[in-house]
Parts: C-alpha cells; sequence; structure tokens
C-alpha cells in the first residue's frame, strides 16, 4: 500500500493541445486511487467543460481563472507563467498538504516548478518534446524516440531521476486487462477503427473515411471515435451514414474494447501509440502536430506501425492504396501486431506509482 496522501496534478487540455495530458494524468491519478492516493486537478478554466471527465474518474478538480483580457505568449497558456505560478500556490494553499505536484504542461517550465517547491517539495514533471528545463525530482517522458536516455541532460537537475520509455506509458487499467483477452491477431482486415484523438481540428477523420469508402472490399466495419469536442461531428456524422457498416462513437469511454476488437486502426500519434501497441493493433498512422514525428518515426523503425507523413501532406488517395496494401498483406499485419505488442505491457502507471511511493518508505 503506498503511504501517498494525497497529489496535486497541474494539466491543461484544449482543441489546440488536444487532450492526451489530460487523458495520461487520469489514467496515472487511477492508478494512484487503487492505492488509496488522492488526486486534485488543477486546469485553467477554459477547459472546465472537462471536469466533469476528471470527477466521473472520481477526481477533485479547482479551476485557474483565466485573465478577462487573455495575454497568452504560448499556444498553452490564456496567461503568463508567472500568473499562473502565483494562482497555482494560492490554488496548493487552498487545497492543503500534498506529497507531490506532477506537472502536464508545454507552457511551463523550471521557473514555474522551482516557484512551486515553497508548497510541494517533490515534483513529477512529465514531458515529451526535451525542449525546456525542469527543476524536478522525477522525469517522465513515456515516448520511443532517438537519443531519449540523453536528451534531457543539462535539462533537469543531477539528483533528478528518470522514467523513460513505453514501459512507462500511462495507460488506462483496462488496456491491460483487455491485452490479457487478446488473441492471435491472424492478419486479416474485416474492422477497422478510425480516431486521430479528441479533437482533430483538421477533420483527419473524414479523409480516412473517404479512404475507406473507396476500399474493394465492402464489407469492412468500422468504428470510429471522435471526442465530444471535434468542430467537424456533423460533417463526420454525414460520411457515417454513406458507410453502412460504420458506427459513430462520440466521447467514447471504451476504447480498449475497441481495440481489441479492431483488426487495423488508421490515427494520429501521441497517447494513442501506446494504447494500439499494448493490444497489438496494426496502424496507418499519420502526425497532426509536430510533437508526434519523433514518436511515430521510432515506432515505424521498429516495425510497429506504418507512418505515412504529416497529416497535412497526405491525401485519402494515398490512404486508400495504403489500405488496400495491408489487405493483401496477412503476413505483413501480423508482423506489425507483434512489433507492437513487444513494446507496451499496459502496466506503466503501475510502476509510476511505485517510483513515486518509493520517495516515502
Amino acid at each position: 500500500m503506498s503511504a501517498l496522501q494525497r497529489v496535486i496534478i497541474r494539466v491543461d487540455a484544449s482543441v489546440i493541445m488536444g487532450m492526451g495530458h489530460l487523458a495520461r494524468c487520469i489514467s496515472l491519478a487511477n492508478a494512484l486511487a487503487e492505492e488509496g492516493t488522492r488526486s486534485v486537478f488543477l486546469i485553467r478554466s477554459h477547459a472546465q467543460r472537462l471536469a466533469a471527465l476528471i470527477e466521473a474518474n472520481g477526481h477533485a478538480v479547482n479551476l485557474l481563472p483565466d485573465p478577462a483580457s487573455p495575454a497568452a505568449v504560448t499556444p498553452w497558456l490564456p496567461t503568463t507563467w508567472q500568473h499562473d505560478a502565483d494562482q497555482t500556490l494560492e490554488a496548493i494553499g487552498e487545497i492543503g498538504s500534498a506529497e507531490w505536484l506532477i506537472v502536464d504542461h508545454y507552457g511551463l517550465d523550471a521557473r514555474w516548478e522551482s516557484i512551486q517547491r515553497t508548497r510541494i517539495p517533490r515534483i513529477l514533471a512529465i514531458d515529451d518534446i526535451a525542449d525546456r528545463p525542469h527543476d524536478c525530482d522525477l522525469l517522465l517522458d513515456q515516448n520511443l524516440v532517438a537519443e531519449l536516455d540523453t536528451r534531457y541532460q543539462g535539462l533537469v537537475p543531477a539528483t533528478c531521476r528518470f522514467l523513460l520509455g513505453p514501459g512507462f506509458a500511462l495507460l488506462r487499467a483496462e488496456f491491460a486487462e483487455c491485452r490479457r483477452r487478446l488473441g492471435v491477431r491472424r492478419g486479416d482486415v474485416r474492422r477497422v477503427l478510425v480516431c486521430f484523438g479528441g479533437s482533430d481540428p483538421s477533420n483527419e477523420t473524414a479523409k480516412a473515411l473517404v479512404a475507406i469508402k473507396a476500399l474493394p472490399v465492402a464489407s469492412v466495419s468500422v468504428d470510429v471515435v471522435i471526442g465530444v469536442s471535434n468542430p467537424h461531428i456533423e460533417a463526420v456524422s454525414a460520411i457515417c451514414r454513406t458507410l453502412p457498416q460504420a458506427t459513430l462513437h462520440c466521447g467514447a469511454d471504451n476504447m480498449a474494447e475497441l481495440m481489441l476488437q479492431a483488426d487495423l486502426a488508421i490515427g494520429a500519434g501521441g497517447t494513442m501509440n501506446w494504447e494500439r501497441c499494448c493490444l497489438g493493433l496494426p496502424t496507418l498512422a499519420m502526425d497532426i502536430a509536430d510533437n508526434q514525428v519523433a514518436a511515430l518515426t521510432a515506432l515505424a523503425r521498429a516495425g510497429a506501425l506504418d507512418y505515412l507523413g504529416s497529416a497535412n501532406s497526405v491525401d485519402s488517395g494515398q490512404i486508400a492504396r495504403a489500405l488496400d496494401a495491408f489487405t493483401l498483406n496477412p503476413s505483413r499485419m501480423r508482423a506489425m501486431g507483434a512489433a507492437a505488442l513487444a513494446l507496451v505491457d499496459g502496466e506503466g502507471s503501475s510502476r509510476v506509482c511505485r517510483a513515486l511511493g518509493s520517495a516515502f518508505p
């Protein structure tokens, strides 16, 4: 049993930054809850509609008020990091003591973290782009990228411990459960899962559905997953109605089950990389943000997916040709699934919990 009583988690989500940061923090909070640890989330008020999702998982939420006139200096914050630091300090003071502060935010760095140490002495920084310094005790990067072991050198204190690689991927418990139920993937394509994350601002979902419509095999079933924040719900719904065997899932809470049932996925990078790997799901992938390129490149090199390139340079015809090639090559599908399965076992959240608890014997 963990000795941790409470952790505080600073994270945001939006159409621009996607849902991945919040999703992995909820996964970690859920795993901590299994050990008796309470989590309090600090999110900015522009993300308050997501408070219900956090609370539905059993965690508390405090909102940091946005300024009346946003003065964003990065795409990630509607205010300065100093203002965010002051608000966070005030919120922590109201919440009370906690053993760890967990921060997963591209807009915050060592300057912000150093200020928070006056309230909470231990900090876990979750990162995946290694573009700024951190003042942290633990650094978690769950990605598979080149030079992972060295790219944070000089960016963290000498005493910082690292949790690096897909073995620490923060997945919900149902992925490990579905993995235990996973049978042998035969390599045929009878069911396709299409998901480009919670927001998909450029509507890559529609592009993939047009490609599926062009398949010579009309009997392929399609599960289409979009988030409640997707700005193209009506357009995607209209295309789904033209595909007799397509099912649209808006705000699906059963992604592990859908991936278990699928034979092939079409989607983006981010947290879904590790969810698909955990279930050995062959994938046609495109990046929808620059920070997805390195991991997708590494996964393609490992044989765990087919990386088509940047979504803004890939058209429906290219996706259709790649799909057709997959349907004609079951052995390639089986090899890809096996390579993916070998990378992630679904126990990453538990490993991170143990790392957090090890500071409190």
